[in-house]
């Protein structure tokens, strides 16, 4: 693939959709190869099966309309940055060749998602270096952003998704096992309560509101971003 890919990874099958699943349908949309990492399987999830996650994690990718989706295998619930996790999130990036990657954020209150996002940047940091071995060459994403998972921070710039809302939390529900409470073979869990949905339509409309739409998605990047002239930039300040 090219530059025009974007690899999105998360730790559990929805993660991705959850944090930047807008933001991945309008570069859809824009026709960019979109491609989503599963770091894990989610196996240790209160409701569902392995079985029944993946097979709503595939109804959720053609919803976003990826080129692709993975699954790394890596145990739930004990995501880390193990040489043979890094050696799998390099050899992600090195086979795609991505020009953006999209991760998870480093701290999270599910340990896993913070794990995730570490692990991802150490991965894809690994996959730069010429000296790492793997069977294909090198290479190094030009762009990587942190989405936000439960815990939010201040975002180095925001996404208007709102045209992309709707088609978003199409995504969501299709994880009908963790945010559906009709089927009552499983306990209850803070997913399946009825305001589980509402917040997350809350908090993008209060990163809409920053600048001046309906909806937001909110990323994170490290150091500062670069603009040859203050006039590319969509500056909200009052």
């Amino acid at each position: 693939m090219t530059s025009g890919t974007v690899l999105a990874f998360g730790a559990h099958p929805d993660d991705i959709e959850l944090g930047c699943g807008g933001t991945l349908i309008k570069l859809a949309q824009a026709g960019y190869d979109v491609v989503l990492v599963d770091l894990t399987r989610g196996e240790l999830s209160t409701r569902g099966t392995v079985e029944i996650r993946a097979r709503e994690a595939a109804v959720a990718a053609d919803l976003v309309g990826a080129a692709a989706r993975e699954n790394l295998g890596l145990p739930d619930g004990d995501v880390g940055s193990t040489p043979e996790a890094k050696r799998k999130v390099a050899e992600v990036i090195r086979r795609f060749r991505p020009g953006l990657v999209l991760l998870p954020h480093a701290e999270d209150r599910h340990p896993d998602h913070g794990h995730a996002g570490r692990l991802t940047y150490e991965g894809t940091f690994l996959a730069g270096l010429s000296r790492y071995g793997t069977a294909l060459p090198a290479f190094r994403p030009q762009r990587l952003a942190s989405y936000m998972c439960w815990e939010p921070f201040s975002p180095s710039f925001i996404v208007d998704v709102s045209a992309q809302f709707d088609r978003k939390m199409a995504a969501i529900r299709a994880y009908e096992s963790q945010f559906s409470a009709a089927d009552p073979t499983y306990p209850p869990t803070r997913l399946t309560s009825p305001s589980a949905l509402r917040l997350i339509e809350s908090r993008m409309a209060a990163l809409g509101a920053q600048i001046g739409v309906p909806y937001g998605e909110g990323f994170l990047v490290r150091g500062v971003l670069a603009a040859a002239s203050p006039f590319d930039l969509d500056i909200h300040s009052f």
